[in-house]
């Protein structure tokens, strides 16, 4: 369908402003903090600050969000996106306060280390060291340990669905669910929407490669250690929701995972939101993307 009014506004805004290759950086972390919009946060339960020993024994943040109610709950265990780059735990709070409102889950969120001062696998042994926690001190933070999962946004779902093949390769831990919105999940940048979508849509073909070599320098791009959608054997992988952009340059490769895990056998709820782009996804986006979640939920029985 048709570029949506509203995402056409946002990518005429987006002119002026640089990206990567052309940006540094920190130009594009400092880009990434002006469009935070502060506000009064969104009341839930209770949210608290922990630091755990992280990935590679280095210390880990951790913020837990625990929605009203009595536990048990199910837990998400949220890698944040950011072109492997960019954002902080601050930035993403209230998407993270929403996740848990809107899912009755407990959100812990990862502040893994960011690239290109840390390269793959660091800040994957990060959300790793995160679950790892999470499962281990269920019962602490009011968790039911048969239904812990592990979600992400762009950049961040690539980690996600990694640490799932990971974890599904590894045989621990036991993840219930992986839940994805816009994933990067094939590095080898292979799918037809990166070309169909390869500039004038914010996120482009030349700032994929540049995030890519920030995060995995000298990493073959077909690894699925990096390209989960090209990991060998999907079966008995975690039951998924995903969500996809239609005008969106990873718009296919997100598809075509969601085709795989089907082929393998696993439960996926997917939808793609149409006339949107990947950094504005549109009001409608965040509410599809928990119902699917909500709905993966109540099959595997954890609602």
């Amino acid at each position: 369908m048709p570029l949506h009014p509203d995402a056409a506004v946002f990518l005429k805004a987006m002119e002026n402003i640089a990206q990567p290759p052309e940006a540094t950086v920190q130009d594009f972390r400092d880009a990434a903090a002006k469009l935070v919009r502060s506000g009064e946060p969104l009341p839930i339960g209770k949210v608290e600050n922990r630091e755990i020993r992280g990935g590679d024994a280095q210390p880990l943040n951790i913020r837990i969000y625990t929605p009203e109610g009595t536990g048990p709950f199910p837990a998400i265990v949220w890698i944040r996106g950011g072109s492997f780059t960019r954002t902080t735990l601050e930035q993403m709070d209230p998407l993270r306060r929403l996740a848990a409102r809107s899912t009755g889950c407990v959100v812990v969120a990862v502040d893994q280390r960011l690239s290109p001062e840390a390269h793959y696998p660091a800040p994957l042994n990060d959300g790793d060291a995160a679950a790892q926690w999470t499962f281990a001190h269920a019962a602490e933070i009011g968790v039911n340990p048969k239904f812990i999962g592990v979600a992400g946004e762009s950049s961040g779902g690539n980690l996600a669905a990694s640490l799932a093949v990971r974890a599904h390769r590894r045989g621990t831990p036991l993840f219930a669910f992986q839940f994805l919105f816009a994933p990067l999940v094939d590095a080898s940048l292979s799918c037809p929407s990166i070309e169909e979508f390869e500039d004038g849509y914010v996120l482009t073909k030349r700032q994929l490669v540049w995030a890519y070599e920030q995060y995995a320098p000298g990493v073959a791009r077909t690894d699925p250690g990096i390209s989960p959608m090209l990991a060998p054997d999907l079966t008995n992988m975690p039951a998924a929701a995903i969500i996809t952009i239609e005008n969106d340059p990873v718009r296919d490769e997100g598809e075509r995972y969601v085709q795989r895990l089907r082929e393998a056998g696993v439960l996926v709820k997917h939808q793609r939101i149409d006339g949107m782009v990947h950094h504005f996804s549109g009001p409608q986006a965040l509410p599809a993307f928990f119902c699917l979640c909500n709905d993966v939920l109540t099959e595997i029985g954890a609602k």
